[in-house]
């Protein structure tokens, strides 16, 4: 299923254009390929956009396409497809975050994992090893799926962290964080 941008997407994208200028930018979970476009508009030296569904993969790589956005496009299971060699200045990730719904349609999963952050959690635990010397991740995270043991994690796993924005919608507060590994 392509994820269509929507409040979450919006919130994220701000904060990728801000960021964006000279890095080499993996988007991860690009669906549509919104944030993978906007790191190119912004002047990203280089843009990869990865996606566990071939569908968004195919998606995403029109929408650049359309916009002569120059941006490799992979199909990926989180890292699966991405070389070991491969460093990035920015790691964008708006990932499924709502807690597993069984009443749901099979062809619509929104869901990060039983509580909705194990997702983001094992993205973080692999992430580390794709990042640059000073690089950074910007992650979208719901309150709906307990972003504080994210964060606690992630401080397990070696990063500080920094809320950057939060707006809340009518049942949920969206969080826009950056992760940096401490020195």
């Amino acid at each position: 299923m392509v994820y269509h941008p929507l409040e979450d997407s919006f919130l994220l994208q701000k904060w990728v254009a801000k960021f964006s200028k000279g890095k080499r930018v993996l988007d991860m979970g690009t669906g549509s390929g919104i944030q993978a476009i906007t790191a190119f508009e912004a002047g990203a030296e280089k843009v990869i956009g990865a996606d566990l569904d071939s569908k968004s993969v195919i998606k995403a790589g029109k929408n650049a396409n359309a916009r002569n956005a120059r941006i490799e496009f992979r199909q990926s299971n989180l890292f699966s497809n991405i070389r070991s060699d491969e460093k990035f200045d920015l790691i964008i990730f708006n990932p499924p975050y709502l807690p597993y719904d069984e009443n749901l349609p099979g062809d619509i999963d929104l869901s990060g994992g039983e509580v909705g952050n194990e997702l983001s959690i094992e993205f973080l635990k692999q992430a580390r090893d794709y990042l640059e010397n000073g690089g950074f991740i910007l992650l979208i995270s719901s309150s709906i799926s307990n972003p504080f043991e994210i964060f606690s994690n992630a401080e397990s796993l070696g990063y500080v962290y920094e809320i950057l924005e939060d707006t809340t919608l009518n049942m949920e507060t969206l969080y826009c964080v950056k992760f940096e590994l401490s020195e």
